[in-house]
């Protein structure tokens, strides 16, 4: 199989000047809600439970900063991508500490470096570090892990009041996160996923990455079972609404997206990888192109008063011997012709 077709080349360029790496990210955080995706402060707690009532996630945010979003998730990513990094280079002491400046992380999360993007990215990071994470996952359906997105966070600078002041940054994952880079449990991103200016957008897009993967024959997804993996506070009716406007569009990177249903009636969705829906849409034309082709030559058959039992034997026989499909119509009007059988 060739290597996949780039679904959107001009942007991709324009997204390859923003960031040079390939951007990791953990693939059991991608399939469930465990940020906000609404860009208002949000202080209603996430609770998540899987339908067999195996895993759940809870996620509460600080009443003064407000729950982690979707976009401050892309400083995780950045540091799981700076992990990641280090671990395929050989390093064998990973530890769940990063050091960097505050311009580097901007820069690596496809940001400005305006005052205001300084004062945007303290506050993200502030909101990483009082949100309340508990989850099952990995802990066992009778226990749990607690944590925060990011520890202790230290700076070299004048103070975090004046954030352009900050000469360096040192971010701590939790150990939770560490152990799952450790296991393997990362995905890379495409990196257009960084232009996603809406927060659906980005959690469907994490959502599609992890189930449809790079699977032929795609995923699908009930319009309820995705609604609960998004953790959207909108009412299901606007959630059904807008995900049906994304599948007009069909702007997802990477990701085809079409509303379907499920053999139960259910509302839902399919996702695939756009290179295999480019290679359907072909084949399709293929069998289109060749159905047209084979009714073309029954008429002609037809038309010059040849026998119909006959025309199937004809047809198989011309095709094989290797003739041009649009010979047959020829030879069929010439009555002195002796077609193949």
């Amino acid at each position: 199989m060739s290597a996949r077709a780039d679904p959107h080349p001009i942007r991709d360029f324009f997204i390859a000047d923003l960031i040079d790496y390939a951007p990791k990210d953990s693939a059991e955080m991608m399939e469930r809600p465990f940020f906000s995706i609404a860009k208002r402060k949000r202080n209603k707690p996430i609770h998540y439970e899987t339908p067999d009532g195996k895993l759940w996630i809870k996620v509460n945010g600080n009443p003064t900063h407000g729950m982690a979003t979707i976009w401050d998730a892309d400083i995780l990513i950045w540091c799981i991508s700076r992990i990641v990094a280090q671990r395929d280079a050989g390093k064998n002491d990973l530890r769940p500490t990063i050091h960097t400046t505050p311009y580097e992380l901007l820069k690596g999360i496809a940001r400005g470096t305006s005052g205001q993007d300084y004062i945007e990215l303290l506050r993200a990071i502030k909101r990483l570090r009082t949100t309340e994470v508990e989850t099952n996952i990995r802990a066992g359906k009778r226990r749990y892990t607690a944590f925060h997105y990011l520890g202790d966070i230290e700076g070299e600078g004048e103070g975090i009041d004046d954030p352009e002041q900050l000469k360096s940054l040192t971010l701590r994952v939790p150990d939770w996160l560490l152990d799952g880079i450790m296991s393997g449990n990362i995905l890379t991103l495409d990196r257009e996923y960084f232009l996603l200016t809406g927060g659906i957008e980005r959690a469907i897009y994490r959502v599609a990455r992890k189930h449809a993967g790079s699977q032929p024959q795609g995923w699908t997804v009930k319009m309820t079972t995705l609604y609960d993996k998004t953790g959207s506070e909108s009412p299901l009716k606007k959630f059904t609404f807008r995900i049906r406007e994304m599948c007009r569009a069909d702007e997802l990177p990477r990701y085809a997206m079409r509303e379907t249903a499920t053999q139960d009636g259910s509302p839902a969705v399919h996702f695939v990888d756009r290179m295999y829906a480019q290679e359907a849409v072909k084949e399709r034309r293929g069998a289109d192109k060749s159905q047209r082709g084979r009714e073309d030559a029954r008429a002609a058959w037809l038309d010059a008063q040849r026998d119909p039992r006959g025309f199937d034997g004809a047809w198989s026989a011309w095709i094989e011997g290797g003739y041009p499909p649009d010979g047959f119509a020829t030879a069929c009007a010439d009555r002195r012709a002796n077609m193949p059988s």
